[in-house]
């Protein structure tokens, strides 16, 4: 089997930041969970269990997933991917200019991994949060999505 197929089985494919736009902009009239980590993140690994759970809860919410993995990472990436199934969409960044990624998804973000930002059904950022969080806090953020 290519590495290729490897890569088109158990990822969604690379996105620059623009792709993240449009990614996001396909789920317009949803709720959005936007979550940006890498493997070699630790509290990213911890949080992503927690994720997929929310996912198969919340069937009314969109969730999209970017790693910031390096290409030279990639087979580390798809092994992760591949070995927890998320019920969404895995994305890696393509590559490029580190902050010109960063302030093309939010000028407001800093980089930092784990970061999760949520967005309300017409597509505006109601929660950007940067670091290690927990479910309550995305939660929470979805509640403030839905008014």
């Amino acid at each position: 089997m290519s590495a290729a197929f490897l890569l088109a089985a158990v990822l969604a494919g690379e996105v620059d930041a623009s792709g993240v736009g449009r990614a996001l902009a396909s789920h317009r009239g949803h709720p959005v969970v936007l979550t940006l980590w890498a493997t070699w993140c630790e509290p990213c690994v911890k949080e992503f269990p927690s994720l997929m759970a929310l996912a198969r809860e919340r069937k009314d919410v969109a969730f999209v997933s970017v790693s910031i993995d390096e290409p030279e990472d990639r087979k580390t990436l798809e092994a992760f991917v591949a070995a927890r199934r998320p019920p969404f969409p895995v994305h890696a960044r393509a590559s490029g200019p580190d902050q010109a990624f960063i302030d093309g998804v939010d000028r407001d973000w800093s980089g930092v991994v784990p970061a999760t930002i949520v967005y309300d059904r017409e597509g505006r950022r109601v929660a950007l949060l940067q670091g290690e969080h927990g479910r309550s806090d995305i939660e929470k953020a979805l509640a403030r999505a839905a008014r």
